[in-house]
């Protein structure tokens, strides 16, 4: 066990160390100690406030992504209705073209038609006056026959 001496001086320097730190080094140290536990307690304020921006961000995020996938939807939804009214123009053009070729095509069978009934009525004219010249020419060779045959008709147009 230490001595009675040894204990007091070493209480007296330590009071002394203790005064001197006290007076020179004790408000120092508190102040920085202070200024640390400020910093910290901002800091802890701060990264409270930047988690609620944060959260806030995320929210709008969100709500940005629905309104972009909205605007999407409806881009599309108009693209396709407007494509499908696009594609029901052309086919719409394309039956009216369709339906003029074919009227074309009927007027141009039926002129070609009346043209071939011409060329036919023609050559069956030809034909049959061909056929009435020979019938008649080898009918009225006989004189005697002619005049039976004009005598004859006079009597039927006579009659009537």
């Amino acid at each position: 066990m230490p001595g009675l001496g040894l204990i007091f001086w070493m209480t007296l320097a330590f009071g002394v160390v203790l005064l001197i730190l006290k007076k020179y080094a004790w408000k120092p140290i508190l102040n920085v100690l202070n200024q640390r536990e400020a910093k910290l307690a901002q800091s802890l304020v701060n990264a409270r406030r930047i988690e609620r921006e944060m959260a806030q961000l995320a929210e709008l995020k969100t709500v940005k992504v629905a309104e972009a996938e909205q605007i999407y939807s409806e881009t599309t939804k108009k693209a396709h209705v407007e494509a499908e009214k696009i594609i029901d123009e052309a086919r719409g053009k394309a039956r009216l073209e369709a339906k003029e070729i074919m009227d074309r095509a009927d007027e141009l069978i039926e002129a070609y038609k009346k043209e071939a009934m011409r060329e036919i009525q023609s050559q069956l004219s030809a034909l049959s006056l061909d056929i009435a010249e020979k019938v008649l020419h080898e009918e009225f060779s006989d004189r005697d026959r002619n005049a039976r045959y004009v005598k004859k008709l006079l009597d039927q147009v006579v009659e009537n």
